[in-house]
């Protein structure tokens, strides 16, 4: 028998009267951490740019629909082969006809990077931050602001996570330097004026896919070499962006657990590319990579997740 089964009727009431407690505290913490970002920091606008395919609209898209998307969707667009159920038009641009199949070669993930670009000049007056993601990616959308609102959007920059530990190595004319580039698997967010200055390297699909295939550069990194030969804007990194190729990011649950509150990105993917040790507040078919807990567990303001949390809490002392 477990410890609780043991305890008396009055000590379980106290356990679920002190975890309400805890779960107040924090509603109440949160609140006042964000008016305090509110009142301190100028809003910012920031376009979220989503690079996905009709077939992982059930296995992955659906579980960024539940969750962060819901905080921003007015602000969420979209590049996909196919039309995606229950998403407006407006927000969407499809890639198949120019570029082709999903497979992950040079020109094809270049030509989808190359219609971010449509998108992000099409509303270039209306935002002041442009920031790619992939749709095997949670994003803590008020981490995210927060960490913008430091920044001036009216200055290039070019922020994101190192892919490699070691920066490019380039000898060729033209710009024979090493240059860092950003994977976009972790996230990519540009500033307003970068994108303006990008104007000329980015205006045409065809140009940009040429670039890539001139340069033998992947997308990614042809975007690293255009900012940082071109236009000299280095990479600004953030360690808080984190894609699914992160072999340890998942492994220590000490420290997951310690710091998940302040990332930025989490990428996910199965077998154990996610947070499997977080309590599960949904049934597994409906949360296969915990991302709904996730997003409950750093948003506990939510009606629904504060439900969940109680729920759990109340039946772990059953």
């Amino acid at each position: 028998m477990s410890l609780l089964t043991n305890l008396s009727y009055h000590k379980r009431l106290l356990i679920i009267f002190l975890s309400f407690l805890f779960i107040y505290y924090n509603l109440l913490t949160q609140t006042k951490n964000s008016e305090i970002i509110n009142q301190t920091a100028k809003p910012i606008r920031i376009l979220y740019l989503i690079r996905t395919a009709a077939h992982f609209y059930r296995i992955r898209l659906i579980y960024l629909l539940q969750t962060w998307i819901s905080l921003v969707k007015d602000d969420v667009f979209f590049t996909s082969d196919l039309l995606l159920p229950n998403i407006s038009e407006t927000h969407m641009i499809l890639t198949k006809e120019v570029c082709g199949s999903e497979a992950h070669s040079m020109n094809i993930l270049c030509c989808k990077t190359a219609h971010d670009f449509i998108i992000y000049h099409r509303y270039l007056s209306k935002y002041d931050w442009f920031c790619h993601f992939d749709d095997d990616q949670y994003v803590n959308v008020n981490k995210l602001k927060e960490y913008l609102s430091t920044l001036d959007s009216n200055q290039p920059y070019y922020v994101g996570r190192a892919s490699w530990s070691d920066t490019i190595k380039r000898s060729k004319e033209p710009f024979p330097y090493p240059f860092w580039f950003a994977t976009l698997g972790a996230g990519v967010c540009l500033s307003k004026h970068s994108i303006s200055l990008l104007e000329p390297y980015t205006q045409s699909v065809s140009a940009f896919i040429d670039g890539c295939i001139n340069e033998n550069y992947h997308d990614d990194i042809y975007l690293a070499f255009l900012l940082n030969g071109y236009l000299n804007i280095s990479l600004t990194q953030n360690s808080h962006f984190h894609s699914h190729l992160e072999k340890s990011f998942y492994h220590d649950k000490q420290t997951f657990l310690r710091t998940f509150k302040n990332e930025i990105t989490f990428g996910f993917g199965k077998p154990d590319r996610y947070p499997h040790f977080l309590p599960r507040l949904y049934q597994s078919n409906l949360d296969p990579y915990r991302i709904r807990t996730l997003h409950c567990l750093l948003n506990t303001q939510l009606k629904e997740c504060e439900r969940k949390i109680q729920q759990h809490l109340f039946n772990s002392t059953k």
